[in-house]
């Protein structure tokens, strides 16, 4: 296919868009469609498809019908994904058998747990719980990620709770859940159940998950104090469940919050670290195959959350263009990764982390260059200190900019003095990555255990009192901030304009 046309130079980006945009449409309206809605965009799919290979000497026509299919298949994907999640939930209470697949969190009077249900195909997969303490035996403490337990209870449809703007029943069809339920203390016993039902890879997560919460248990013993410990298991391990609500509003209103959710920064620095690791100057197909396998068995260590897949994937793929000679970070790079992860979920669009995560490396592949090149790189090569510094500004700026409309909508906070916080904990965060490595090998060597720990106390401890520090300023935080989904878009909009704009009086300027 010639290329006519700018938006063609990223034809994955533009499959991506507008697999997207099915989505969106399919779930948002859908429903209209009836129960078996799905078999009508399906059918104009296989249309589309027919046709675009039936033009394949009309170029323009053939990339109006992809778009159009790749639109189709989101609708499709969605729609039939919704409608498994939306499965018919029994009215009275049932038996079943299921594997505690998180570990069991205090809330209040209950123990919030997700479950995977086994045996019967026609019950839900995943459920989210809450099993009421018993306050006498107190069996409750002895339930764990990866036990089995025989239980009685009503299994309901999520709702929201009481007057509140966030949206429950979305974030859990966004990660599989098709029900809630209150399991009461004497409708439950542990026993030993079969796993043969999970899948294969439900299988591999919760074996990982079971091993990171040994490795979680085995930093606890470390005697290190609590928030210190909360924020380097949440960097390191991806467990946010023993933060505080005062140290997630501290690092929220410093802008912080990127460095306690995985991300593209955290995968980024273990990259490059198994990178030096097999040898860096020496890449062959086999060290960088290792490299990989590395990456996606930390991501699925961690839980495989919307961000650390979206990371994975692009990195994946830079491998992959490096071995190739390819351009490694480009629009193509971030619509093929969007394109596998909604293919695979559909309802991650609907994911906080995916939005964001996307919205941040979109910004900073669009806007970096342009705004890279505001200062001469003969200015920049003569001073390498402010070349980092000016780098390090162009890269918090630009993330800043693809988030903040998300940040606002979701929070309703923007963070206002992020740049200086990132100068601060960007680096920190790279040495409590490293160190967290070095425990793990450390653990081989016992005596070098408490000093390694030491250091990561120290380190950590620094960082959350920078933080601290950033976050009482004068000003730190701009909010409450109001605006719906319409106002986010309109605002993304001005700044696609105002980003052109610029970007072609910077054209102009140089072809003068």
């Amino acid at each position: 296919m010639r290329t006519n046309g700018v938006i063609q130079l990223y034809p994955l980006l533009r499959i991506a868009v507008f697999l997207a945009l099915g989505v969106f449409i399919g779930y948002e309206w859908g429903g209209l469609l009836g129960a078996n809605g799905a078999l009508y965009p399906f059918g104009l799919l296989v249309v589309s498809v027919v046709s675009a290979l039936l033009m394949r000497r009309h170029d323009v026509g053939q990339g109006i019908l992809l778009s159009m299919a790749s639109l189709l298949l989101g609708m499709t994907l969605v729609m039939r994904q919704d409608r498994k999640l939306r499965q018919p939930l029994p009215q009275d209470t049932v038996t079943y058998q299921a594997v505690v697949a998180s570990e069991p969190q205090q809330r209040g009077k209950v123990m919030r747990m997700d479950l995977w249900l086994v045996g019967d195909q026609t019950m839900p997969r995943k459920v989210k719980a809450s099993l009421l303490r018993d306050t006498v035996d107190r069996r409750y403490l002895s339930l764990h990620l990866g036990d089995g337990i025989v239980a009685s209870s009503r299994l309901d449809t999520p709702e929201n709770y009481y007057h509140s703007q966030f949206d429950y029943p979305l974030y859990l069809r966004c990660h599989g859940f098709t029900a809630t339920t209150l399991i009461l203390p004497g409708e439950w016993r542990k026993t030993v159940v079969s796993l043969h039902d999970l899948s294969y890879l439900d299988r591999t997560i919760l074996a990982a998950m079971q091993f990171r919460q040994r490795t979680l248990r085995h930093y606890l013993s470390l005697g290190l104090d609590d928030d210190e410990m909360a924020v380097a298991v949440a960097m390191a391990l991806g467990d946010r469940s023993r933060l505080t609500n005062d140290l997630r509003d501290v690092y929220s209103i410093s802008g912080a919050s990127h460095v306690l959710a995985l991300s593209g920064l955290h995968l980024g620095i273990i990259y490059i670290f198994l990178s030096l690791l097999m040898g860096a100057r020496r890449r062959n197909l086999w060290r960088e195959a290792l490299v990989i396998a590395g990456i996606w068995s930390y991501a699925v260590f961690t839980g495989l959350s919307p961000s650390v897949v979206r990371a994975s994937t692009m990195i994946t793929i830079y491998s992959l263009a490096t071995m190739l000679h390819r351009q490694r970070m480009s629009l193509n790079a971030l619509g093929a990764t969007a394109i596998v992860m909604l293919v695979a979920n559909p309802m991650s669009l609907y994911d906080v982390g995916f939005q964001m995560s996307f919205m941040a490396v979109l910004s900073i592949l669009v806007l970096y260059k342009p705004v890279y090149g505001w200062v001469s790189s003969e200015y920049l090569f003569a001073h390498p200190v402010i070349k980092w510094v000016w780098a390090m500004v162009v890269v918090s700026c630009c993330a800043q900019l693809g988030v903040a409309p998300l940040t606002a909508y979701y929070f309703g906070r923007f963070s206002v003095y992020f740049l200086l916080t990132n100068f601060v904990v960007i680096p920190l965060a790279t040495v409590v990555l490293y160190l967290t490595a070095a425990m793990l090998v450390a653990s081989l060597l016992p005596p070098l255990l408490p000093w390694v720990a030491k250091m990561l106390s120290a380190v950590v401890g620094i960082q959350t009192q920078m933080v601290r520090w950033v976050s009482a300023l004068p000003g730190a935080s701009i909010e409450p901030i109001t605006i719906n989904r319409m106002q986010v878009l309109m605002v993304y909009v001005i700044i696609a304009a105002l980003s052109v704009m610029v970007y072609k009086v910077l054209r102009m300027k140089n072809l003068m």
